[in-house]
């Protein structure tokens, strides 16, 4: 009666599984009913009942399944249909897994998987689950073992975690990789910066570096860099600003850099993380962008200047007011032409023969009649508005009086360079009209003869003769060539 009444009473608690345990007929599986189960067997049942951890004992050659509650949520759908089942009919998934395990249990040996890979239907449908699994073998009387008993901590969610922090590892790495952004991490108070590669923008940095700020900015810069880090820590908010910064080759360059505090499970900042952008051709060609409209307000006061000057002397005891606009007009588009010119050269230089076969375009007529020959030189912006004028009022000259006013006059236009002794070098050219009417000195001197004698030579610094010989209009430009390709 007492051996009755300790089964009655067998297993004392344990849960839900400790009811079912107490309630299941046991006599219909190979280890037979509660009352002939040997202590061992009583023992390690009690053990495992009381344990948080789930816990499966695999009893006899069946592997019979006894186990707690922790192992009843482990098991999913398929509790409490396990309780008392075969293991290898119980997971029929993994069986061969289990027949291992059986055999090794039994054999006395012990196994350990961490993290292992199982395909268990739990809820209705294969999925996959990880777990670390310990199988230890229990002895019976004999000292044999009766069976084995296992220790199942499923790590699924710790395991799919690390996978996603390593696939978004591999993303933010193939995103680093994929940007010529520098991709930074600084410490909580920015006094260290983290390993990077400066991608041709800073120096690579392979180690911790506390010095960063004074190796790769600007000396100049490093209050305004610091009072923007201050703010943004004060602000817990992202740190934003353009800089300069020393590049690998010791040139300075410009970066647009950004980064954000990251927090960490107490809200505290643990890092910032940052990308700086590369933008120094950018700040260059702002700066050059400004560098030219200060340039292009500066001609565009020279040549309203030069077109008021054309202005007053065109209309000046004008006596024939028609003529007169007809003149001032064709000054003002050689004026325009010559600015085509040097818009095409970004204001820089203008060849003098591209000076000189713009300005004799309109005038020359039928080819051959106006020969251009010399060598490549290359003028100032104001220089070439000025002997573009000039070739203007010879050019018309010309066409009204001179050798283009006749179907066989001619016109050469030919330039030099030579080198006087204890002098720089020179260039020497002539404007030469034959075969037109015969040539005499004129009466007075207009406002193209001023602007061809006067105006050129104050802009060359040389010296401008009008040659009135009777076979045609010679003018010779004789200056220093150290002024062609300088001045405004």
């Amino acid at each position: 009666m007492a051996d009755g009444a300790d089964i009655a009473n067998f297993p004392v608690g344990g849960g839900e599984m400790g009811g079912l345990i107490r309630e299941f007929d046991w006599s219909r599986t190979s280890i037979g009913a509660l009352v002939r189960w040997p202590q061992s067997l009583k023992s390690v049942t009690a053990f495992l009942l009381h344990s948080p951890v789930p816990i499966v004992l695999l009893w006899g050659e069946d592997g019979i399944m006894i186990y707690n509650d922790a192992y009843s949520v482990f098991a999913g759908d398929r509790h409490p249909q396990l309780l008392g089942s075969k293991v290898r009919e119980g997971w029929p998934e993994v069986a061969d897994f289990n027949d291992n395990v059986m055999k090794v249990g039994l054999a006395g040996g012990t196994l350990a998987y961490r993290n292992q890979e199982l395909t268990l239907d739990r809820r209705g449908k294969p999925e996959p689950a990880w777990m670390n699994l310990d199988y230890s073998p229990v002895p019976d009387e004999s000292g044999k073992p009766g069976g084995v008993i296992a220790i199942v901590v499923e790590t699924t969610e710790a395991v799919l975690a690390e996978r996603a922090l390593v696939e978004s590892e591999r993303k933010l790495r193939a995103l680093a990789n994929a940007t010529s952004d520098v991709i930074y991490r600084m410490s909580p108070d920015w006094s260290v910066m983290q390993p990077i590669e400066g991608r041709g923008l800073i120096p690579d940095n392979s180690a911790a570096n506390p010095n960063w700020m004074e190796e790769n900015l600007v000396a100049e810069d490093h209050a305004i860099v610091r009072l923007g880090i201050d703010e943004a820590i004060r602000g817990r908010q992202a740190f934003q600003m353009e800089h300069r910064v020393r590049r690998p080759d010791g040139t300075i360059g410009w970066t647009f850099s950004r980064a954000v505090p990251v927090e960490g499970p107490d809200g505290e900042i643990v890092e910032w993380f940052g990308a700086a952008s590369d933008v120094t051709a950018r700040r260059r060609g702002e700066e050059h962008l400004r560098l030219v409209i200060n340039e292009l307000n500066h001609r565009v006061k020279n040549n309203l200047a030069m077109t008021q000057a054309i202005a007053a002397q065109t209309f000046r005891n004008a006596g024939d007011l028609k003529d007169a606009q007809e003149r001032f007009t064709a000054r003002i588009v050689a004026l325009a032409q010559a600015n085509d010119l040097l818009t095409g050269e970004r204001w820089a230089s203008a060849s003098l023969r591209g000076v000189l076969e713009q300005a004799m375009r309109t005038h020359c007529g039928e080819e051959g009649r106006c020969t251009i020959e010399g060598p490549d030189v290359e003028l100032s912006p104001k220089t070439a508005l000025a002997l573009t004028l000039a070739m203007h009022e010879l050019a018309t000259n010309a066409v009204k009086y001179g050798a283009w006013s006749v179907p066989e006059g001619e016109v050469s236009i030919r330039w030099s360079l030579y080198m006087p002794e204890a002098w720089g070098e020179r260039i020497r050219l002539e404007w030469r009209e034959r075969g037109g009417p015969p040539v005499s000195p004129p009466e007075r001197r207009g406002f193209g003869s001023k602007l061809i004698e006067r105006g050129l030579a104050a802009e060359m610094g040389g010296t401008v003769t009008m040659q009135f010989a009777p076979e045609g209009l010679a003018c010779v430009v004789d200056a220093p060539r150290n002024l062609y390709g300088k001045g405004e």
